[in-house]
């Protein structure tokens, strides 16, 4: 036996893991239907869009199956839910022509549907808190420091005179520089 269990109906259920691999599959498909590497260009949009997208569609399926609910349409209803609450709004018909582009067309008359199933599976949270400019702020005090004269001091490799720091060498630096502080 592989683990699996039936439904009433005799059809197969999904794994855990395997929900997870695909939600995780669609997930990865979002920024190719809506953000900076759409490809429609009239969905093109900055790259918060695509992240709440990925945050809405991953908080849907904390709670909900994808045996019950089609994952590539609650996918499109993210992407255009994330349009409106990042106020960078796309029209549905552009999400319809970006899913056919992807192989895999959804209908506008599936995806209005598929967003109140959204709305109601988020409970109506839309809210979505992201570590990117924590990230970015740490990264420029980064490469402030490795630019100060302490820090080309820890950057210094006598190995190989101009290499990239690479992520060994982060660990040295990190310890050292807290050191500092």
């Amino acid at each position: 036996e592989d683990g699996h269990t039936e439904s009433s109906s005799g059809a197969p259920l999904l794994m855990p893991h395997e929900e997870t691999l695909i939600v995780a599959f669609y997930a990865s498909k979002i920024p190719s239907l809506i953000g900076p590497l759409a490809q429609v260009p009239r969905l093109r949009r900055d790259i918060q869009v695509a992240a709440t997208a990925a945050m809405l569609f991953r908080r849907f399926f904390l709670s909900n199956s994808v045996m019950v609910y089609d994952p590539k349409a609650i996918m499109v209803a993210a992407s255009f839910l994330a349009s409106k609450s990042e106020e960078a709004m796309v029209d549905v018909r552009y999400l319809e022509e970006g899913t056919k582009k992807m192989d895999a067309p959804v209908p506008k008359e599936e995806i209005i549907p598929a967003e109140l199933a959204l709305a109601k599976g988020v409970d109506f949270d839309l809210l979505c808190f992201h570590p990117r400019q924590a990230v970015l702020a740490f990264t420029e005090d980064l490469i402030s420091f490795l630019k100060s004269e302490r820090g080309q001091a820890l950057a210094t490799f006598r190995e190989e005179a101009n290499r990239i720091v690479k992520g060994p060498d982060l660990k040295p630096m990190h310890d050292e520089a807290r050191k500092m502080v």
